[in-house]
Parts: C-alpha cells; sequence; structure tokens
C-alpha cells in the first residue's frame, strides 16, 4: 500500500483498532485514505429485528415480549454474534412460542461470566491490572468511553509508566477487551456484555 502510484482502491476490514490506526495515521498513507467505523446494531434496529423474528431470522419457534426484548438490548447492545447465539440456544427451551425471561437471562449471563473470565485470566494477581480495570470501570461508568489521558492518575501513583500503559492498552485492544477509534483515540468497552463482565471482575476483587 503506497500513495506514490495511485493503481486501486485498497479496502481493509479489520477488529483491530491499533492495526487501522497504523495505517490511518502513516505518513504515507494518511492523506489517501478514510475510515469507515462499523459498529454494533442501533437501538431501533435491534427492536426491529426481535419483533420480527420470522421475517428477518426465518425463526418461529417462539416470540420475545417487549420486556425481553429489552433485558437482550440492556445486556448484549446491538451484538449480533451474542444475540443470534442466544436466540439459538432459545429454541430448545421454547414452549407454546414462548420462552422464560429466566432463560434468556441465563444465556446473557454465559456471555458476561466468559468475559469476566477473559478479564480475571489477563489481570491473574497483578496489582497494576486490577487496578487498572478498576479505573477503566469507573470511567466507563461516567462517560461509556475514555482517552488515555483520562488513566494519568495511574502512572502518578507508579502503578505504571507512560510506555507500559500504553503497551497494556494496545494489549486489551487486541484481546477484543477494548474497543480502539483510531480517528479519535477513544477507547470504550467491547461490547455491553463486556462491560457487565468487567463490573461482575471488579465486584469480585474489590468486594466492599
Amino acid at each position: 500500500m503506497t500513495k506514490e502510484a495511485h493503481l486501486c482502491h485498497v479496502i481493509i476490514a479489520s477488529s483491530d483498532g491499533y492495526f487501522m490506526n497504523r495505517i490511518y495515521n502513516d505518513s504515507k498513507l494518511t492523506k489517501t485514505s478514510d475510515f469507515f467505523e462499523v459498529n454494533y446494531l442501533s437501538k431501533i434496529d435491534v427492536q426491529y429485528w426481535l419483533t420480527h423474528l420470522e421475517k428477518e431470522s426465518g425463526l418461529t419457534a417462539f416470540t420475545l415480549t417487549e420486556k425481553q426484548i429489552e433485558i437482550i438490548w440492556k445486556y448484549l447492545g446491538g451484538s449480533m454474534f451474542e444475540i443470534s447465539s442466544v436466540l439459538a440456544k432459545l429454541i430448545p427451551q421454547a414452549k407454546k412460542k414462548q420462552v422464560l425471561n429466566e432463560a434468556i437471562q441465563n444465556e446473557i449471563d454465559r456471555f458476561i461470566e466468559i468475559n469476566e473470565g477473559k478479564i480475571g485470566y489477563y489481570a491473574q494477581i497483578n496489582k497494576s491490572k486490577r487496578f487498572l480495570f478498576k479505573e477503566i470501570l469507573y470511567l466507563f461508568k461516567q462517560k461509556n468511553q475514555f482517552y488515555i489521558d483520562d488513566l494519568e492518575s495511574l502512572v502518578d501513583k507508579g502503578l505504571y509508566n507512560e510506555t507500559a500503559l500504553t503497551h497494556e492498552l494496545d494489549n486489551l485492544v487486541r484481546m477484543n477487551i477494548l474497543a480502539f477509534i483510531p480517528t479519535t483515540a477513544v477507547y470504550m468497552p467491547q461490547g455491553k456484555s463486556m462491560y457487565y463482565g468487567l463490573q461482575k471482575y471488579i465486584k469480585r476483587v474489590f468486594p466492599k
């Protein structure tokens, strides 16, 4: 890929925000590249989809109530993969074209537990990583995203130096725990189930 000879258009699709950032901001490419964010489904799209399961997914085993759709949106957001997985697991549990709220919550909790485990395995018993996750959760609760500047207190407390903190965030993006947006340099949770997995991890590691 180069801007020295305009021979073709190159399209790159990747969930690796740091890789896209390198392409987007590379001195040879920055003026000839553009970034298009493909995000999760919006709430309106999720509501339409889950209200029209037969039409949109060919699913006739059950229909969902408004409350059940709200539960799915609250914990999974617009993640098509996770929602589709939950729907598939609910099919054999359906009776008279209905599913229990508890059944839906159990399938959602499975994703939350997986994400909690993913975070816990990464942090191990490392004090710096645990406090990093605690600070990230605090920032997510305040504004749902953050800049690396928002973590400066961790450097001031000696838990990280600047290079180590940057490397740590890099790892979290590559592990799909965090999402990174190259155009704005902001970090956010990799989906709602990751947020709730992080919340569950922090409650376990830092009990009141």
